[in-house]
C-alpha cells in the first residue's frame, strides 16, 4: 500500500484543497489520541476588485487534536489564526497606509481508515475573515461549510513519515505537505508546508459590502505527542 500513500502524497502537492498538523494519527483504536502544535510563519493576501494587498510575515499557532474512536473511525478538531503584521501600503496619492489581516479556521472532522496509509475524512469549517486598514476594522461574514479530502502518510525511514493532507469545501481549499522526525518515545518534530484560500468572504465596510479572496500559505515548525 505504500505506493497508494506515495500518490496521495503526490496528489497533494498539486491540489490547491484541510486537515492534520504533525503526522497523522494512524492508529484510530478507541483513546489512542494525537496533540499537534505548529508555528507557522504565514504569507497573508487579500484580493478585491481593486487589486491584491499582501501583507507582512507574523508567527502563528497551528492547533489539532485527534482521537481514535475504534472500528477504524477518529474524530479530530483544528484551530488556526493566521495573522500579519502591520503593513505599509501605498494609498495611490503618494503616501502609504498601514493594513493587517487575519483569517481564522476551524473544523470539526471525522475520519475513516481506508489502510494503514490513507484515510478519508469529512467534517465541517468554519471561515472568518478580518482586516484593519489605519485603524478601521472590518470582519466578514462567518461561512461554515462541509469539506472533504484525503490524509496520506508513508515512512520514508525507520523514525521519518512523509506525510500530505488534501480537502476540498465550496470555495474553500486547503493542503499541506510535511514530513515528521520522531526524537522521543511518542514525540514527533515536524516541519511542513501549508496553503490556504478562502474566497468570496464578504466585508462590511462603512456598509458596503466588499468581496475578497484571502490566501495565507507558509511553513511550519512544531511537535506532536501521541498517547
Amino acid at each position: 500500500m505504500k505506493k497508494t500513500a506515495i500518490l496521495a502524497i503526490a496528489a497533494a502537492t498539486m491540489l490547491t484543497t484541510s486537515i492534520g498538523f504533525a503526522a497523522p494519527l494512524t492508529d484510530y483504536s478507541a483513546g489512542k489520541t494525537s496533540i499537534d502544535l505548529l508555528w507557522r510563519n504565514s504569507d497573508n493576501e487579500l484580493k478585491t476588485s481593486d487589486g491584491t494587498d499582501s501583507l507582512d510575515k507574523k508567527s502563528n499557532l497551528d492547533f489539532g487534536i485527534t482521537t481514535g474512536l475504534g472500528n477504524n473511525f477518529a474524530i479530530q478538531y483544528n484551530d488556526y489564526n493566521a495573522k500579519s503584521k502591520d503593513t505599509s501600503l501605498p494609498d495611490g496619492y503618494g503616501g502609504t497606509y498601514q493594513e493587517h489581516g487575519s483569517l481564522k479556521t476551524q473544523e470539526l472532522n471525522v475520519l475513516y481508515k481506508i489502510d494503514k496509509n490513507i484515510s478519508a475524512y469529512t467534517g465541517v469549517v468554519r471561515v472568518k475573515g478580518n482586516v484593519n486598514s489605519d485603524g478601521n476594522g472590518f470582519s466578514s461574514n462567518t461561512k461554515n461549510k462541509m469539506q472533504f479530502g484525503l490524509v496520506g502518510s508513508t515512512k520514508i525511514a525507520d523514525k521519518t513519515t512523509a506525510y500530505a493532507v488534501v480537502g476540498v469545501a465550496s470555495d474553500y481549499t486547503n493542503w499541506k505537505i510535511g514530513v515528521s522526525q520522531e526524537i522521543a518515545p511518542n514525540l514527533e518534530f515536524t516541519v511542513d508546508y501549508r496553503r490556504l484560500q478562502a474566497k468570496k468572504l464578504t466585508f462590511d465596510v462603512a456598509g458596503t459590502p466588499l468581496n475578497a479572496d484571502v490566501t495565507v500559505k507558509g511553513l511550519g515548525f512544531g511537535v506532536g505527542y501521541k498517547f
